[in-house]
């Protein structure tokens, strides 16, 4: 079943996926010929294989396609497109970051060279929580793969256009496990603790993680933070990538500091200090400019 999404422009598909394809992930799978992004999204009824697909055009004239599975309820229709919806960011206000950035003569030529970038957000709330729980304290790279190892230990496929696509484990399943099941993926004690009581919480409804949506960034990180193992690092980025808010500065980011040191032609890289100083101004709106300076250090292919 297919279905056609006019975007609201400036909307870049192919820019957008260049993050993701520099971070290879198990569950997604990005063709950036099409381009297309493909996972599974666990719906509240069951696990959905998408395929999204941007149709020729420009950031001006955005339209994508979505590609869902027969049989679909119309409830399950809709969820997947809200969920899509905030996988990309659709709705993200982008012709107001552009305005206020705009004021700043260093972020001109940025702007122009990712025009229509939008953050590409996680897939669900409790997969982005436990991926920023096992990112606490790791280098990308071994983070990444302890969550192939998670996966993996899940176990769960689903079959789409002829292929098998793992799916992120369900929350149900990551209780389910005990910390020395995890400890054989080579988690540290502490780690396999945090994700799976994370799961438990949830299971046992200590964490509404929808009931989230209502509330504020403090509302969210009282909530979190009650959590052993859930600090101040992990619920910013997970207001980031999971929550999609709009006014978060990872100031302690060895990324953003390199980007900010290019982007201002500094000689060196600034401190975390300095970094919440200059972004002071960029208010409300410092999580996109978070995600521009990512994606400004990521090498044009």
């Amino acid at each position: 079943m297919d279905e056609e999404w006019i975007v609201t422009p400036p909307f870049d598909f192919r820019q957008m996926l260049r993050r993701p394809m520099s971070r290879p992930s198990k569950v997604t799978v990005i063709d950036p010929d099409t381009p297309s992004y493909t996972r599974v999204i666990r719906l509240r009824t069951r696990a959905v294989p998408v395929t999204v697909m941007g149709k020729e055009g420009t950031a001006g004239d955005p339209t994508l396609r979505l590609e869902m599975p027969d049989g679909l309820s119309s409830g399950e229709r809709v969820e997947v497109r809200e969920r899509v919806g905030r996988i990309f960011s659709t709705d993200m206000p982008v012709q107001g970051f552009y305005s206020h950035m705009r004021r700043y003569s260093e972020w001109s030529g940025l702007i122009e060279r990712l025009h229509g970038l939008r953050p590409i957000q996680d897939a669900d709330l409790f997969e982005s929580v436990i991926k920023v729980i096992i990112g606490q304290q790791l280098n990308v790279e071994f983070a990444a793969t302890l969550v192939e190892r998670l996966v993996d230990f899940g176990g769960e496929t689903v079959e789409w256009n002829s292929r098998l696509l793992p799916v992120f484990p369900s929350v149900e399943r990551v209780a389910g496990w005990s910390y020395d099941d995890l400890r054989t993926l080579s988690f540290s004690q502490r780690k396999a603790e945090y994700v799976i009581d994370f799961a438990r919480a949830v299971i046992d409804a200590r964490i509404d993680l929808e009931g989230l949506r209502d509330m504020s960034d403090g509302e969210i990180a009282e909530v979190l933070m009650s959590l052993r193992g859930i600090g101040r690092w992990t619920v910013e980025c997970f207001l980031l990538f999971g929550m999609g808010r709009r006014d978060l500065m990872p100031a302690a980011d060895i990324g953003v500091q390199n980007a900010v040191q290019k982007l201002y032609g500094m000689e060196r890289r600034p401190k975390e200090e300095e970094i919440r100083q200059i972004a002071e101004p960029w208010a409300p709106w410092r999580s996109y400019a978070t995600y521009y300076l990512w994606q400004s250090l990521i090498p044009v292919s």
